[in-house]
């Protein structure tokens, strides 16, 4: 009877407190209009199984990008097609240092579409990650937002690798990931398409929003490996928000991400989109011979080219594309320890 009477009392309270939720629809959406990688890979704060960092993943969880030790640049373009044409452009570096992770990005938005109204407005990020151990890994970022509305605000994450996990017993390699988001003030434009167009619009993404995501490995052998991710966020404690995701990776060559949304107030506003999304890329290594690359070691270097596609609110289609540069080569060989010298190698 008391358990009865505390789910009563908590249902009427989040009941009480859905007047005051009113963002753009798609509005939690927002930075996920970056790049192909975030646009469809389910949205995880614990990075997804096949996860490759790049700076538009600070925005997801500022934690992600700790493991990075080459320097990342990537630029990326977002088409946004409906009743009219909007767009999103894309500018972040990762730089990492012994002492941490440092990021930065600039993304341009100009989405006034009858279906998808974000304003215009230009959003500067930076953020700062680290290692605790070799499980755990934080980070921290401030975002400052300008143009049709004003925004500056903070998210604060973490993921921890927690390996084999007895009640997952399909999934190896399991991450955890978690992020406080929107910490400050939330960007806030006077949207027409707003869930409820007879209210105040609220800003968004969401005022002070928890998220909590898990990921891990399905399937690995030497030329395919595939993963999932799941997540939930409560965007102002006002709706739920579920992101899932499935990654694939063949040859080490080719990656597959496709992810799946399911936002409540937008659904209950009959404004939801139930379609997956899916994104393409290809990594390619290459050799330069130009001094100053050879000087800094990044004659060998990587590029990755992705594409995606993902359909919005209102039946707005989101098609994305970029590069992003992974200076360097990663080392994955283990060092070899020789007790004597002229010890010959086992």
């Amino acid at each position: 009877m008391k358990q009865k009477l505390i789910l009563a009392v908590l249902l009427t309270g989040c009941i009480s407190l859905l007047f005051a939720y009113n963002p753009s629809a798609g509005g939690e959406l927002m930075y996920q209009l970056q790049t192909p990688d975030v646009l469809a890979d389910g949205a995880s704060v614990a990075g997804g199984a096949l996860f490759s960092a790049s700076a538009e993943h600070i925005a997801i969880n500022p934690a992600l990008t700790s493991e990075e030790q080459r320097i990342v640049i990537n630029l990326d373009y977002t088409a946004l097609a409906g009743s009219s044409y909007g767009q999103t452009m894309f500018l972040g570096t990762i730089f990492p240092t012994k002492y941490g992770v440092l990021t930065f990005s600039g993304q341009g938005i100009f989405a006034t579409l009858d279906e998808l109204d974000l304003g215009n407005c230009f959003t500067m990020r930076a953020g700062f990650s680290k290692d605790i151990s070799e499980e755990l890994y934080v980070g921290t970022d401030l975002a400052c937002t300008i143009g049709s509305g004003f925004g500056i605000y903070g998210d604060f994450g973490f993921y921890y690798k927690a390996g084999s996990v007895k009640w997952l017993p399909f999934l190896k390699d399991v991450k955890f990931g978690g992020v406080l988001s929107g910490c400050g003030l939330p960007y806030n434009n006077s949207s027409k398409s707003a869930l409820d167009s007879e209210a105040a619009v609220t800003g968004f993404p969401g005022l002070v929003t928890p998220h909590a995501g898990l990921s891990g490995t399905l399937v690995t052998t030497d030329k395919f490996k595939m993963g999932l991710s799941a997540d939930l966020a409560f965007p102002t404690f006002q709706n739920i928000v579920f992101d899932t995701g499935l990654q694939m990776l063949i040859a080490d060559f080719v990656r597959v991400r496709t992810g799946w949304n399911f936002n409540l107030r937008e659904c209950m506003a009959g404004k939801a989109s139930y379609i997956p999304s899916i994104a393409v890329s290809a990594k390619i290594a290459f050799k330069t011979q130009n001094s100053f690359m050879n000087k800094n070691g990044w004659a060998e270097s990587e590029v990755e080219i992705p594409a995606g596609y993902r359909q919005l609110t209102g039946g707005v289609h989101a098609i994305s594309a970029g590069a992003t540069l992974h200076l360097g080569m990663q080392d994955n060989k283990e060092p070899v320890i020789k007790l004597w010298d002229g010890e010959d190698d086992e």
